[in-house]
């Protein structure tokens, strides 16, 4: 067998294909030796030495394992991530929610039967993949098939991006330590094989993420709409996890290496600037987000705080835009060619003024943002200085180089921070919303890059001092090039150690005295006290204030509608109405009234100056109802800005009878409405379904009891009962005995035509006399409703007869008289008003 051929050796060195014992395993001679002892098994077979050549001799099949592995285990352990996730904000809002949790419904589309739409529990596992396909910049988006009552057949889609920042972090961190395990059963050692390795763990781990989302999108039946499927996988999603994955997996893979001598030249150099940005990001947010989220708890509960993984990175990286000088810029749109309500604006918010209070965000926490800036960049510069030691060189590239840095990273937050959603449904309606730090963010970070600098050249040098050696030592290379550049100066008795030549800050340092001890633990403990108290102090006052804020006043209000305090309500906010008006204003009314509000929401406050507008929905019997409600300071003091709303005209109830009533009972309460003069009267009234109805005293009317209800909606014209008001039996049989009675005293008379009465007879003359009237038959009668002044009528339906006996003088005056007696028959019908005064019917028969 023959021999390999070995080079010859350096004169004073091993082979050149022999791997120094203390190279690195990616340094290049230990690359050089592995891809030298290799290429003598290439050369016999006729491949040529390269760049191929090693990628093909460092690829092995079983070396695909541990990077699929990695990939698998990585996106098992983000999902089931996200499923807490989303579990914790489910409970949270249904904590908020009186444990409701329903998905909202449309008439419109779904009938009416809101049981047809899924339980969110039901859907977990679905939203879990695809909130993880939306950590990888994926956007959810639908197409919509509909048909609509009267509006026909209508097509849209919708899409809604927004980055779970904090799932991103979760996967990075899980693919970065999978692939660091990994490292220690790997056979990859070359700098191909690793990276084989990691483009593996990255191909894996963006398929599973892909596919999976596409498979498990969410389905939502709906009768007579066709919804496709909402899934948020797209091309960005599939390259951007993929390239995530492999960059992760292959930091990961290579970070297990003992450390080497740091290396020098542009990508180490900006490999050190990001690291730099990182821990300015890293000191900002790491204060700012807790800060966030138990300011969040302590406004709205601390079940909203059980969300704040979701969206808690992205409103830290407004916040730290916000502290940096720059703005949070939000826009919408939208139109319908049904509605000549269409809408379109833009505003900018920066973090000073009275900009964050639209937020519920006091004013002062922007000076607070800006100093946490600021600490933050001292901070960064001091790492700067450390990481990459002090300069020896005053070249404009290292001037620009930790600046450009700062413009890459905040250009990569405005983009991935930002949160957009669009709908379209052709002419019918289509809109977009959005909210993303203003475009100027990265150069302005760019400003913030430049002050570090500055900073880390001639402040960071003395506050590194202070920095204890352990850490300053993690910080530093294994061994600067400037340290190198010191080790190596001619030995003239002048020198110091290598170290503390490259950095001031290594170098040796005299023990404190007990005493200076003792003096900085006063110093920094007295520091820390005022920031303590001085922050303490301003949450302390934001809280205070912020129980009398403008939202406490209107859910005050609504909570006293909800619990049927009808005066409650009025003392928190006037209805502008006169007294003898507020009859349905009462306690006594209201709190019997049913359906009232079910539940209701603060959705937004906006503060400025003096005024305020908050914007809350009410929900009743289904019903969501969306008012924007303002506010004015009166007599503010220091703790208690005394926030008063405007008045805040209610509903109408109409009420209305056929017949006059002088009282009504409404909800169970007797009410004086005097619809005598008026047949209808109109009063103020709050949501909520009320009873109208005659009292029991009103013995001879009758009414059905009539329900309407008084809803939160927008519409201008008011809610209405109308009485059909009718005669009781007891008046008809009142009505019928003064009947009786008139006729009995009728047929008393002994006149041929009695005064006043429905009796006559024809035979009234001188040859007659001695008439007797006798009611043979009683007249059927009907009570209807009157006209004008009089309420109530009585006429005849059937007629009836009387009998009148008589004696009639047949000679007439010519002769002897010839008196007879004689019977005529006569018809009898009546009519009269019918009128009540005081509880009394009084019946007032017409003249005959």
């Amino acid at each position: 067998m023959t021999e390999p051929h070995q080079p010859p050796a350096a004169p004073d060195g091993p082979p050149q294909n022999t791997v120094p014992h203390n190279a690195a395993p990616d340094s290049p001679s230990a690359i050089g030796a592995e891809t030298g002892a290799k290429n003598v098994g290439s050369t016999n077979a006729g491949l040529k030495s390269g760049p191929l050549s090693g990628v093909v001799n460092s690829f092995d099949a079983k070396s695909l394992i541990p990077g699929a592995v990695v990939g698998a285990i990585s996106y098992a352990a983000v999902l089931i991530t996200a499923l807490l996730f989303l579990i914790l904000a489910l409970i949270g809002i249904a904590l908020s929610n009186g444990g409701n949790t329903d998905l909202p419904s449309n008439s419109m589309v779904s009938g009416g039967n809101s049981s047809s739409m899924p339980s969110p529990w039901s859907l977990m596992g679905q939203l879990a993949v695809q909130v993880v396909v939306m950590s990888q910049l994926g956007a959810l988006g639908t197409s919509i098939d509909a048909t609509i009552p009267l509006l026909g057949s209508v097509k849209g889609s919708a899409s809604f991006f927004a980055v779970p920042l904090l799932l991103t972090a979760i996967s990075v961190a899980v693919l970065f330590l999978a692939a660091r395990i990994a490292a220690k059963r790997s056979k990859a050692h070359t700098t191909a094989g690793i990276w084989i390795e990691a483009a593996t763990a990255g191909l894996v781990f963006t398929l599973l993420v892909n596919i999976f989302g596409a498979i498990f999108a969410v389905n939502l039946p709906v009768s007579n709409v066709k919804i496709s499927s909402i899934g948020a996988v797209t091309f960005g999603s599939v390259i951007f996890a993929l390239i995530l994955g492999t960059l992760a997996a292959y930091l990961g893979r290579i970070s297990g290496k003992p450390r080497v001598p740091a290396r020098s030249g542009p990508g180490a150099a900006i490999g050190r600037a990001f690291e730099a940005v990182a821990v300015h990001y890293g000191a900002f947010l790491a204060i700012a987000i807790p800060v966030l989220v138990i300011a969040m708890g302590i406004k709205s509960g601390w079940q909203a705080s059980l969300s704040a993984p979701l969206w808690a990175p992205t409103a830290g990286f407004f916040m730290f835009g916000l502290g940096h000088l720059s703005a949070v810029s939000r826009t919408w749109n939208s139109g319908s060619s049904m509605s000549s309500s269409n809408s379109s604006g833009s505003d900018i918010s920066f973090g000073f003024g009275n900009a964050l209070t639209q937020f519920g965000v006091p004013g002062w926490a922007g000076w607070l943002m800006l100093l946490l800036a600021l600490i933050s960049v001292v901070v960064a510069s001091v790492f700067w200085y450390l990481r990459r030691g002090p300069m020896i060189s005053n070249k404009i590239t290292d001037w620009v180089l930790l600046p450009a840095a700062f413009l890459v990273a905040g250009t990569l937050m405005t983009w991935l921070s930002g949160v957009t959603g669009t709908f379209d449904a052709g002419s019918l309606a289509s809109g977009s919303v959005s909210m993303t730090l203003a475009w100027w963010t990265p150069f302005f970070l760019l400003l913030w890059g430049g002050a570090t600098e500055v900073s880390a050249r001639f402040l960071a040098p003395r506050l590194s001092s202070y920095v204890p050696l352990s850490v300053a030592g993690r910080i530093a290379p294994a061994r600067p090039v400037a340290a190198e550049q010191a080790a190596t100066a001619p030995d003239d008795g002048q020198s110091v150690p290598a170290d503390a030549a490259g950095y001031p800050a290594m170098a040796p340092r005299e023990p404190m005295t007990p005493q200076a001890k003792r003096k900085l633990s006063l110093i920094l403990g007295a520091a820390g006290l005022v920031v303590v108290l001085v922050v303490g102090g301003f949450i302390a006052v934001d809280v205070i204030k912020g129980n009398n804020g403008p939202d406490k006043a209107v859910a005050g209000y609504l909570q006293a509608m909800q619990n049927g305090e009808a005066s409650k309500a009025m003392a928190i906010a006037d209805p502008g109405v006169a007294s003898d008006q507020r009859i349905l204003l009462t306690d006594e009314v209201y709190s019997k009234a049913g359906k009232r509000i079910d539940r209701f929401e603060i959705l937004s406050t906006n503060v400025s100056n003096d005024t305020a507008t908050v914007v809350a929905a009410m929900y009743q019997d289904g019903r969501r109802q969306q008012t924007t409600y303002r506010l004015h300071k009166s007599t503010p003091e220091f703790l208690d800005d005394h926030w008063v709303m405007d008045s805040a005209s209610p509903r109408t109830l109409r009420i209305s009878s056929d017949t006059p009533v002088k009282t009504l009972l409404i909800n169970g309460q007797p009410v004086d409405v005097n619809l005598s003069d008026s047949r209808s009267v109109t009063y103020p009234a709050l949501p909520g379904e009320y009873t109208v109805e005659l009292p029991s005293s009103e013995k001879y009317l009758t009414a059905p009891k009539l329900t309407t209800m008084v809803t939160i909606g927008t519409v201008s014209t008011s809610s209405a009962a109308s009485l059909k008001v009718e005669a009781s039996e007891a008046l008809k049989t009142e009505v019928m005995a003064q009947i009786d009675a008139y006729l009995a005293e009728c047929v008393k008379s002994t006149e041929a035509r009695p005064a006043n009465c429905p009796l006559n007879s024809y035979s009234s003359s001188r040859y007659t006399k001695n008439f007797r009237w006798a009611l043979t038959t009683k007249p059927t009668f009907v009570v209807s409703k009157g006209y004008g002044e009089t309420p109530w009528r009585v006429r005849t339906s059937n007629p009836g007869k009387a009998t009148v006996t008589y004696e009639k003088d047949n000679s007439y005056g010519f002769g002897t008289p010839d008196w007879k007696t004689t019977t005529d028959t006569t018809s009898v019908s009546l009519s009269a008003n019918i009128s009540m005064d005081g509880g009394k019917v009084k019946v007032s028969f017409n003249d005959y």
